[in-house]
């Protein structure tokens, strides 16, 4: 008895599974053509347009023939800290941009009573008040991407930093 009924029950399965089967849309991964982003990308640009209130992306773009790239001498005034409303500055020449998404940070260099100083900025960072491009590096003449060459060599890059300070600080005291 317990035969017969084994043999019945796979019987109504077997019957049934084809029908199941056929009713049930199957697609194969060529025939799908809908393109999908990767979610941490997206997650990422959302951060990135919700930092972006002042335009630094655009400032630090590759196509922007206007923006920060290595050699440009910047000054950035950061705040000290988030609930304070004290800020200090640092003029430094670009010696590096490292472009990662809402991790994109530069470094600056500069030489401050005969030390030399480098200091590395989150670009994204809400501590960064502002950004302020000196001077551009079509003026001094930089081939390179990264100018670490420029811890060996100090003279070349420097010497036009202490005027455009003398500058700022005139600009300032005006205002």
């Amino acid at each position: 008895m317990n035969a017969l009924k084994t043999i019945g029950s796979r019987l109504s399965v077997k019957a049934v599974l084809p029908t199941v089967t056929s009713r049930l849309p199957y697609t194969t991964a060529a025939t799908v053509n809908t393109p999908r982003k990767n979610v941490m990308e997206l997650i990422s640009q959302q951060q990135i347009d919700k930092a972006n209130t002042d335009g630094r992306r655009d400032l630090f773009s590759r196509n922007n023939p206007n923006g920060v790239k290595p050699g440009s001498i910047v000054l950035v005034e950061t705040l000290n800290g988030p609930n304070e409303t004290t800020s200090s500055t640092f003029m430094g020449v670009c010696i590096a941009i490292r472009r990662k998404g809402i991790d994109t940070n530069f470094t600056l260099r500069n030489i401050v009573m005969r030390v030399g100083v480098e200091q590395r900025y989150s670009l994204y960072s809400p501590l960064l008040k502002s950004i302020k491009v000196m001077q551009k590096p079509n003026e001094i003449k930089f081939r390179r991407a990264k100018l670490f060459y420029l811890r060996d060599q100090p003279g070349k890059a420097f010497q036009p930093l202490q005027s455009l300070w003398k500058q700022e600080q005139l600009d300032r005291s005006k205002k």
